[in-house]
């Protein structure tokens, strides 16, 4: 499979350089204007390896970093810290110290970026088996929040896949609204909301199979049976 890069940069001619010369080396490359967008696609497709300029707009790029090593399913995605050659040794003290993997000083030698990408995903380690969950024929992968039922993916939003999680991981227990709050949605539990039950209403719509086994517990919460 491709290796897949995404290059953050808000310099729209950087970004198309990058894209074409980075997929004709032969991966997958995703390109993002500004670091709020790169960091929403995080949740969906994380990247294997991220070229990331360190002057961006509105969030720095040594923010970025700390995001992303402060993230347990993104914190070994190697970092190419990019800057202007006139602000870089700030930038680049602060990002290697965050942990950034390699600097560049703009302008860039793409020729150069290209070997120092190959060079830094050749030193990845092996990435551990996943763990999963399976209830009958629907299998869980943990790591990757993919569902997959009769071998076929089902999109769950990253909600729906953590309460699935939860429900699988504490069968013929009665679980309240509250406790879900807490434990999927990290939030006070004494919160007054519908959104628990919009979400289990999804997940019946979405898997009949397993949301037929979740059952209402009037005034109090939920309980899955096996």
């Amino acid at each position: 499979m491709k290796a897949k890069l995404a290059v953050v940069d808000d310099d729209v001619e950087m970004l198309a350089l990058c894209s074409l010369v980075l997929g004709k080396s032969g991966y997958d490359v995703k390109t993002y204007a500004t670091p709020g967008r790169f960091l929403d696609s995080l949740a969906k497709a994380p990247p294997d390896l991220c070229i990331l300029d360190m002057q961006l707009p509105g969030i720095h790029g040594r923010e970025v970093i700390r995001v992303l090593r402060e993230n347990a399913a993104t914190k070994r995605i190697p970092i190419v810290a990019i800057t202007a050659s006139e602000r870089g040794t700030p930038d680049v003290i602060a990002g290697l110290e965050l942990g950034a993997d390699e600097y560049m000083g703009k302008p860039l030698d793409l020729e150069l970026l290209v070997v120092r990408v190959e060079s830094l995903l050749r030193r990845l380690p092996a990435a551990p088996p996943s763990e999963s969950l399976r209830y009958g024929p629907m299998t869980l992968i943990i790591d990757e929040h993919r569902v997959e039922l009769d071998g076929k993916e089902v999109v769950l939003t990253h909600l729906e896949f953590k309460l699935l999680a939860y429900f699988l991981s504490h069968p013929q227990r009665v679980v309240t609204r509250g406790m879900l709050l807490e434990k999927v949605w990290g939030t006070q539990p004494d919160m007054s909301t519908r959104t628990v039950d919009k979400h289990i209403e999804a997940l019946r719509k979405k898997l009949p199979g397993f949301g037929g086994r979740v059952e209402t517990v009037i005034r109090v919460g939920y309980l899955f049976r096996p």
